[in-house]
């Protein structure tokens, strides 16, 4: 008698330990993000425009009357916008004046850019030691004999690379 009830406690416990690794299980799963993946990045650029690296400073205001310009760090260009590095956080939709010169060039392009995203602390701090952040600009105002001088600015590195 004393057999059989040992018996029944044994398979009780392993009932409830089976049970147990169940429900862990399920738990985990849980806890997995899930998602429909409908596109995935096939290494080729997915923008409307070419973008290009490129490093060249560019003064820029907030668009508010008496603001002293201030510089920032292009890191890539295209027809539509670009990233730029400055030492302040802009929120998205904020507007910037923007002027920067082409290589080789003597006249300055200017347009009016809209914060598209910004992003947290770039890895780099500028040579005072001040935090730089990565902000996407996209060209809201630009004029037209200015774009065609970018875009074929763009294509000339574009096929040399």
């Amino acid at each position: 008698m004393l057999l059989i009830a040992e018996i029944i406690v044994i398979i009780m416990l392993v009932a409830v330990l089976i049970t147990l690794t169940l429900e862990e299980n399920e738990l985990k799963k849980s806890k997995i993000p899930k998602g429909n993946v409908e596109e995935y990045w096939s290494g080729q650029e997915r923008r409307q425009s070419m973008r290009i690296n490129a490093a060249f400073t560019v003064k820029y205001s907030v668009d508010r009357k008496h603001l002293i310009a201030q510089n920032g760090q292009m890191k890539d260009v295209s027809s539509d916008g670009m990233r730029l590095l400055v030492n302040e956080k802009f929120t998205e939709g904020t507007l910037l004046q923007l002027e920067f010169d082409l290589p080789n060039t003597k006249d300055v392009i200017s347009a009016k850019g809209e914060v598209v995203w910004a992003d947290g602390e770039f890895a780099e701090r500028d040579q005072n030691g001040k935090r730089i952040f990565q902000t996407g600009i996209q060209f809201v105002n630009i004029k037209l004999n200015d774009r065609n001088r970018l875009v074929d600015y763009i294509k000339t590195i574009a096929e040399k690379t």
